[in-house]
């Protein structure tokens, strides 16, 4: 999938901040070298989220000998002129106009890329995953929350604002209040099974459980009717799906099921996400050499 300069690409260093973890890599082209995994710890607010990924970063480059000369990041929330607003705060209190590339470059001492996490997935799928050697693709992340990036024409869309993708509060947020793994947590609660997480959730739907079935059907099908409205407002040529839950082989059983229940004009091909839970941190990379270099993609 990588084209022929990709044994010569320097490998960068890539974060990935999501609402539950922190993810540090080193990436050459499609090809995550190292990584390292910490808890994200969001309660304590931006700043401790930082250190965190510092540490993590600090990991994964020791003993390297590697001196990265930029740093590609992905973070959830809305990323505009380096900072970053969070669109569910309870997931990252805090954010709100956090100077996150300013943060970075002060600790690491190089210029620092970033973009919205589902955004970067979404160009990482493009540039070295499911959607290689297309024109057009919509990526959906759905983990902690719900989120989307599109690359229409060749070219990463970020909108006027950095807030394109967010289809986890279309409809009035339906789709992160049904799909999402947090949503399947906090439903199944409320049907009386507490403590269980979306994993637990999706696997009692799978042994036949049927209030189980239910939530997973809703989420499936709320998702469905998402990627309806993306057909129908940009028309790309595939749904690549990603995180956590959209990652599970039978949650996409039932994903696929929603999707074929629309008519024929509507729907749209979904696949997984063809660099798993990497694909984040090999956009990040991606972004930070092409925007560093101002080289468009091949």
């Amino acid at each position: 999938m990588d084209g022929p300069d990709v044994a010569e690409a320097p490998a960068v260093l890539a974060l990935d901040i999501g609402g539950s973890k922190v993810a540090a890599a080193l990436v050459r082209g499609g090809e995550v070298l190292s990584s390292e995994f910490v808890p994200t710890p969001a309660a304590a607010g931006p700043e401790a989220v930082v250190a965190a990924a510092e540490r993590a970063a600090r990991s994964v480059l020791a003993g390297t000998g590697v001196r990265p000369a930029t740093l590609g990041v992905a973070c959830a929330g809305v990323v505009q002129a380096g900072e970053v607003r969070a669109m569910s705060p309870e997931l990252l209190p805090g954010w709100n106009g956090f100077p996150l590339v300013a943060a970075l470059e002060e600790r690491f001492l190089v210029p620092v890329i970033a973009a919205n996490d589902a955004q970067a997935a979404a160009y990482g799928e493009w540039r070295h995953g499911a959607g290689h050697g297309l024109r057009s693709m919509f990526f959906v992340t759905v983990s902690t929350g719900v989120g989307g990036g599109l690359v229409l024409g060749g070219q990463l869309w970020r909108g006027a604002t950095g807030l394109a993708g967010h289809v986890g509060h279309m409809a009035g947020g339906e789709v992160e209040w049904l799909a999402s793994g947090t949503a399947l947590a906090r439903r199944a609660a409320e049907a009386g099974k507490p403590g269980l997480g979306a994993r637990e959730v999706i696997a009692a739907a799978a042994s036949g459980n049927d209030w189980a079935t239910h939530l997973v059907r809703d989420a499936a099908s709320a998702l469905a009717r998402m990627f309806r409205d993306v057909k129908l407002l940009v028309d790309p040529e595939l749904v690549v799906m990603g995180g956590s839950v959209g990652l599970n082989e039978e949650f996409h059983r039932y994903v696929a099921e929603a999707v074929d229940a629309a008519p024929e004009r509507l729907r749209l091909p979904v696949t997984p996400a063809g660099l798993g839970a990497m694909a984040g941190l090999v956009g990040a990379a991606a972004l930070a050499v092409e925007e560093r270099a101002h080289v468009p993609p091949s």
